[in-house]
Formats: C-alpha cells, structure tokens, sequence
C-alpha cells in the first residue's frame, strides 16, 4: 500500500512531459475509487461512470496545482467529493417533477396513440402518488402548479407566512420524489 501511495506521489510530481503509460497506470489504480465516491453521491452507475471520467479529467488537467501536502489520492478524492456535491447542486435546481414536464414532453408527438397512452399512464401515476401526500402539502403543490399563484397568494389564501409555504412546498416535492424513487 505504501509503494502504491509512493508510486501516486511520483506520478502526481511529473511535470508536463508526463507519459502516457504512467498516466494510464494511475487512471488504473484510483478509477475505482473514484467510481466508488461517485456512485454515493448520485447513485446510478451510468452516471457514476461519466463522473469519474470527468473526475480523473479534472485530476490530470488541474495535476500541477497539487502541493503534495496529502497524498495524491487523498487529493483526488477530494477533488472526486467537491465535484459530486457540484453536480448535485447543479441537478436539483434544474429538477421539476410535476406534470408541467410530462405535458411538455409528449407536446411535439402527441399524433401516435401509444404516445397518448403513455401522456395519460404518466399523469395517472403522478395523480396516483399526489393522492398519497398528506392535504396540506397537497394543498400548497395545487395552487402552486396548478392554479399558478405566488408564494404570496398561496399564503395569503391559506393564512400562511411566504416561508412557510415554501417550506411546504419544498417538503412536498421531496415527498413526491421519494414516491417516484420508490
């Protein structure tokens, strides 16, 4: 283990002249650990694997910024951690799950019947797991997505502060989500 670590160390120190076969010896030895931190974070192996690719990318591009305080596999671990949680964070504000989306979807191909099947088992399924939330949360997602009021309106109506509608709200999208991962 410790010549392995030495190894990473040696190769982390190259300079620009770097050769191929070192730099394929070193994606060998960490794109499994690599992989490993990935799919925690996201929890599917295809995506999992694009990370690590861009991880490693990432690694070897950014090589020279390593100061050799740690290990180099502690630095790229790090490196692999911080680019997941990047990714995450990115991903869920660009994350919509009502049927807003599952309209949007199937709007250019609507002419085929098994598209249309498809468009009514969707909202099926989303009218099924909507029914298993609790009213309250029910209630907010409604006038939210449906009836397209504020944060605003949505508490003036239900005598609610704005942040607690939005708390709400958040908390009802996560409910829906769990449902839909189930």
């Amino acid at each position: 283990m410790e010549m392995s670590q030495n190894k990473a160390v040696y190769l982390a120190n190259l300079n620009q002249r770097m050769m191929d076969q070192d730099v394929n010896e070193l994606y060998a030895e960490c794109k499994k650990k690599i992989f490993s931190i990935a799919l925690s974070y996201v929890k599917d192996h295809y995506l999992a694997e694009d990370l690590s690719h861009e991880i490693l990318v990432k690694c070897y591009v950014t090589r020279e910024k390593f100061k050799g305080d740690c290990s180099f596999h502690t630095w790229m671990c790090r490196i692999a951690k911080n680019h997941c949680i990047d990714f995450l964070r990115k991903s869920y504000r660009s994350r919509d799950l009502l049927s807003e989306d599952i309209d949007f979807t199937y709007k250019g191909n609507m002419s085929s019947p098994e598209s249309e099947f498809l468009r009514l088992c969707d909202k099926e399924e989303l009218n099924h797991h909507l029914r298993r939330l609790p009213a309250t949360y029910l209630e907010v997602l409604t006038r939210f997505y449906y009836k397209e009021q504020s944060l605003k309106e949505i508490g003036h109506h239900l005598n609610l502060k704005p942040s607690t509608v939005k708390t709400r709200l958040f908390r009802a999208r996560k409910m829906l989500r769990d449902q839909y991962q189930v």
